[in-house]
């Protein structure tokens, strides 16, 4: 009798996570933001995924800067745009999808921007002015475009 229990709490078990599964694989876009922000820091965090990945657009200008956009999507485009002002800023783009669209433009002192993007058509744009500049950008498409300009105050 103890033993039938068992098998039937673990068969529920695995039912509901089955269940779960599925419902999260058919699930329709969704979308996650959080961030902080005030004259010393501002932080935000956005993270998209499913077919219908709206277009993302992040404005900083506190002293510090921190920006981090994932967009997962389908065969569709995802496009995000992040500019920051502000003596030290920080931005990272994950991209996936059909056509990915960036544009970074950093103001500061010390910048550093990271872009990853994946799609049959993949864009980027970095605009950095300040006096330590670093960025990255790897595009994994079948035509990708990219632009990098980097200038000292």
């Amino acid at each position: 009798m103890r033993y039938g229990r068992e098998v039937l709490k673990r068969a529920l078990a695995v039912a509901a996570l089955l269940a779960a599964i599925g419902t999260a694989t058919q699930a329709p876009a969704g979308s996650v933001q959080r961030g902080t922000t005030n004259r010393a820091v501002s932080i935000q965090t956005i993270v998209q995924f499913g077919n219908d990945v709206q277009p993302v657009t992040i404005e900083e200008s506190s002293r510090v800067n921190i920006a981090r956009v994932i967009q997962i999507g389908g065969s569709g485009t995802v496009d995000a745009t992040i500019i920051q002002n502000g003596t030290r800023n920080f931005a990272n783009v994950i991209q996936v999808g059909g056509t990915t669209n960036a544009a970074v433009g950093q103001s500061g002192l010390s910048n550093s921007a990271d872009i990853t993007q994946v799609g049959n058509s993949t864009n980027a744009l970095l605009l950095q002015i300040g006096d330590m500049n670093s960025g990255a950008v790897r595009q994994f498409g079948r035509f990708n475009w990219l632009a990098i300009f980097q200038f000292s105050r």
